[in-house]
């Protein structure tokens, strides 16, 4: 008996790509259901979902994180251990460089439209 193992490599494309091809990509609203204090911030599917119920889309796309003040999470030189679509993002304080606590993010979905919130304007 022979068996065939099937790899694939899921890849989600750009918002870019999916408006060439004419996808049309929306947004969900922006969360923060933590805050730095304690262990680090913890922006969990699993929280977001309970706090904000039928707000985040069936099937997202991506997750993008940044700081309260707008700042995308990967320009602030801290560490994440989590920014996926399985887990959330998190933020683990003692991840940090010396002395430091994470910033307070807030976090948003990328959804295939029709989504209820908001769409990506045409460039």
């Amino acid at each position: 008996m022979k068996v065939l193992i099937l790899c694939m490599m899921l890849t989600i494309p750009s918002a870019a790509l999916l408006d060439r091809i004419g996808v049309k990509v929306c947004y969900t609203q922006w969360f923060d259901c933590d805050d730095p204090s304690g262990t680090g911030d913890w922006e969990t599917v699993e929280n977001l979902e309970m706090k904000y119920p039928g707000k985040i889309c069936k099937n997202p796309l991506a997750i993008e994180a940044q700081t309260l003040s707008g700042v995308p999470a990967q320009q602030t030189g801290q560490l994440f251990i989590h920014q996926d679509l399985l887990v959330g993002f998190i933020c683990l304080n003692s991840q940090q460089k010396k002395d430091r606590l994470c910033r307070d993010y807030k976090v948003r979905f990328r959804c295939p439209c029709p989504w209820p919130w908001y769409e990506i304007p045409a460039n």
